[in-house]
């Protein structure tokens, strides 16, 4: 099976493709601010889904793309950004045929430390102790939580903890 977990970001988008439950490759796409005026912000977004589906156009045999949901305690202008380069995302999910969920950055809390609130070292730390990865960018990290939730809920009978079993079900619902 291979999962790929993304987290979209505007300055640093975090790639993580999960093959049988083995991290294959983990990456942070880097995006900068290249101007004020609004087609420069929409050549960013374009700049980074392009990046982004570069990694997914390359994997044979996808099984799902999970990304991370929008984080709403962004602010204004961030928020809609995040919203516009998540849906340009979906959008090519769709015309690509991939199936692709979505998890919120508290239920991804929630699977890697059975806790929605989790802090950032938190999920470093409790993503090393389930699964015995280093992994020391959070995006990456966050991408590679996210590629394991793309795993349980396609595993027919998943053998998790009880709070990853709670997201699986929940999740479960939107496929």
């Amino acid at each position: 099976m291979k999962s790929l977990g993304i987290d979209l970001s505007m300055t640093g988008t975090g790639i993580a493709l999960l093959e049988d439950g083995k991290l294959v490759y983990s990456e942070t796409i880097k995006s900068k601010k290249e101007g004020d005026t609004p087609d420069a912000e929409v050549r960013r977004l374009m700049g980074i889904v392009v990046k982004v589906m570069e990694h997914v156009d390359v994997i044979e045999n996808l099984d799902v793309v999970v990304l991370e949901g929008i984080a709403f305690m962004a602010k204004s202008t961030a928020l809609a950004q995040l919203s516009g380069l998540t849906y340009m995302v979906r959008k090519e999910m769709v015309d690509r045929d991939i199936q692709f969920f979505v998890v919120a950055p508290t239920t991804l809390k929630k699977f890697i430390t059975g806790k929605g609130n989790s802090a950032k070292d938190i999920m470093m730390l409790e993503t090393y102790k389930l699964y015995g990865e280093s992994i020391l960018d959070n995006n990456q990290c966050d991408a590679f939580g996210l590629a394991h939730v793309g795993e349980a809920v396609l595993t027919e009978k998943y053998k998790g903890e009880t709070y990853q079993k709670e997201v699986v079900k929940l999740i479960k619902k939107q496929i």
